[in-house]
């Protein structure tokens, strides 16, 4: 099992934006989740755990056949009989990529799964920032977490019938007043 958290930023040390090699402010394709704060990484608050066979599956979603995964995994692993592309999506990572969003489709739903790792009582709030026009939504858009709940799902749709085509960036950060746990997104609209 691997855990992931995004305690990164998005400002270098001055407090500006992080900028790519033509001095432009970079977007989440350049930089990824930002740049890491040591600090912040100790105490993240919230982790996405990724295991094995989350990988598995997204070689398997990525094209790669079930007998060269096996091979590679050294496992009796079995590829998902749906598998394409369009599931990549949804391995539990804390960032969200959609490769193909079409402005005439239902929105389309990904699911994430988080652990608490800080205060055992603790309530995150979503907030969510996107490009005019792509339509994010968070269920539920608070997670509560007490003694006996340690890790909760939780779905973000998109849906880009108004959005601009091309890639549309943008973040959900979910906020405990102590800790912000930032998730970008690249949602490509066709």
């Amino acid at each position: 099992m691997f855990l992931f958290h995004s305690s990164a930023t998005n400002y270098n040390n001055l407090r500006k934006p992080l900028t790519n090699s033509s001095n432009y402010i970079a977007d989440p394709h350049e930089i990824g989740v930002g740049e890491i704060n040591p600090l912040r990484a100790l105490h993240p608050g919230l982790v996405f755990e990724t295991t094995m066979e989350d990988y598995l599956r997204f070689l398997c979603y990525f094209g790669y056949s079930q007998n060269k995964v096996r091979s590679m995994s050294k496992t009796n692993f079995n590829c998902p009989k749906n598998s394409s592309e369009d599931l990549v999506s949804n391995i539990n990572y804390p960032s969200v990529s959609i490769s193909t969003l079409k402005r005439q489709q239902k929105p389309k739903v990904i699911t994430r799964t988080v652990t608490n790792v800080g205060s055992l009582n603790a309530t995150y709030t979503a907030k969510v920032r996107s490009p005019e026009g792509l339509v994010v939504k968070v269920i539920p858009n608070k997670l509560v977490f007490s003694e006996g709940v340690q890790r909760v799902t939780y779905k973000v749709s998109f849906y880009g019938k108004e959005a601009n085509g091309g890639y549309n960036f943008g973040s959900l950060t979910w906020l405990d007043g102590h800790h912000y746990v930032h998730t970008v997104f690249a949602v490509k609209v066709e």
